[in-house]
């Protein structure tokens, strides 16, 4: 068999045991889909069975990130979105610098790791990832006002990290670090400024004149290349030539392209709903396959051994989330003309699970580093559990909130109409 065969038939065996699972979960389970994916993952890595695929960091920021972030952005609805942006904005902004402050300073007190290493832990497991959150709510018809917040907060909170990380990363290879407390502070905050701001910048430039373009070129296939062109493009001109975040420019190119049909857009309907449809689909189809390597990538053994510490450090990265999410929401309530309601908040915080961009900036430290195994193990861990408590007890905490009470009820009102 050719390598190019067999790398075919592994593909297609993970999309029939997916596919397989999605049935069970649409007839019998009330457990989301994403996470029984990578529970699926962790049993293959049990028995232990090669699946002959592997993710890499390279992999997961280079290919699966743009795809997944940039179908997340262009379903947002921007309406929604802009009523909203506080929440979400403040979340990252203070919100995930504040989480790896406090989530640093009790990791190396409980890990007994030097400072800069257990704050490049925190802010490796700090990003947050809402599909599993999100399909959920998609199955119940949860209100769009929190699935926008969620979303959106994860969308820019991923890019946010990346940049909090390597300065890390750049600060441990000094040997010793060359700044303080107070320039580790500055130093952050500016290459946030530099490269985060810089990133979104491009990104949005190339968003906007993608938008130009597929207005003169309204054919549905060229519309489509187009989006790939400026979803990936945004990417790599952002990383490799300017040097700024990657994670962001896609971002803002998918918050300034615009495929949703409105006035003085002279776009068909059904065109924009064909490249709708067709990012959903490749998005689904691509974090299927994710979901179930990252299972199947875990080190039982390792796992085990490092056992106590996982536990430890999933209870205070939760901890430490709902500490951001309470009194960073409860401020921005203050003043807001439209209050986040706690049950909001509680989602939030515990729908804050930690996957896909923690495990890749782990498998993307360099060797060498200090501590590296160790963090790499916590990291899946903190995934893994997060996935197996949050995720399994998701439909619980959503009958509890009385959000899917309330949506039920909205629900059948839309329908008697």
């Amino acid at each position: 068999m050719s390598a190019a065969l067999e790398f075919l038939y592994r593909v297609l065996a993970l999309l029939a045991l997916a596919l397989a699972i999605r049935i069970l979960v649409d007839v019998w389970l009330e457990i989301p889909y994403s996470i029984l994916l990578i529970l699926v993952g962790v049993g293959i890595s049990v028995q232990p069975i090669d699946v002959g695929l592997r993710l890499s960091h390279d992999v997961i920021m280079s290919l699966v990130l743009p795809l997944i972030l940039f179908n997340g952005v262009i379903k947002l609805n921007r309406r929604v979105l802009r009523e909203n942006i506080v929440v979400p904005l403040v979340l990252v902004v203070v919100g995930v610098p504040l989480a790896v402050a406090l989530l640093g300073a009790v990791t190396a007190v409980a890990f007994g790791l030097p400072v800069l290493v257990s704050l490049l832990l925190a802010g490796i497991v700090v990003p947050t990832d809402p599909v599993a959150v999100l399909s959920l709510f998609e199955e119940i018809d949860a209100p769009e006002r929190l699935s926008v917040i969620i979303d959106s907060e994860s969308l820019f909170n991923d890019g946010v990290a990346v940049v909090i990380v390597n300065v890390l990363l750049v600060l441990i290879a000094e040997h010793p670090p060359a700044t303080g407390g107070s320039g580790l502070a500055s130093t952050v905050v500016l290459e946030l400024l530099v490269v985060g701001v810089g990133g979104f910048l491009i990104g949005s430039v190339l968003g906007y004149a993608a938008t130009q373009f597929i207005r003169r070129v309204p054919e549905r296939m060229a519309v489509l290349l187009s989006t790939v062109l400026v979803a990936y493009g945004s990417y790599v001109i952002a990383t490799s030539v300017v040097g700024v975040s990657g994670i962001l420019a896609t971002v803002g190119a998918g918050l300034f392209v615009e495929t949703t049909a409105s006035e003085g857009l002279e776009i068909d309907r059904d065109t924009l709903e064909f490249v709708r449809d067709t990012w959903e689909g490749g998005s689904f189809l691509l974090s299927t396959l994710v979901y179930v390597l990252i299972g199947a990538q875990v080190q039982i053994a390792s796992l085990v051994t490092h056992l106590w510490s996982i536990l430890v450090a999933t209870v205070l990265v939760l901890l430490v989330r709902a500490v951001v999410v309470y009194s960073l929401v409860g401020i921005v309530n203050v003043t807001a003309a439209t209050k986040t309601p706690r049950s909001y908040q509680h989602m939030l915080v515990w729908g804050g699970l930690h996957t896909v961009v923690p495990i890749a900036l782990a498998l993307g430290l360099p060797a060498g580093l200090p501590h590296r195994e160790f963090i790499q193990t916590v990291v899946f861990g903190v995934a893994i559990t997060g996935a197996l408590v949050q995720g399994l007890l998701m439909p619980t905490v959503l009958r509890v909130t009385g959000i899917q009470e309330r949506a039920s009820r909205l629900g059948a009102s839309d329908r008697a109409e």
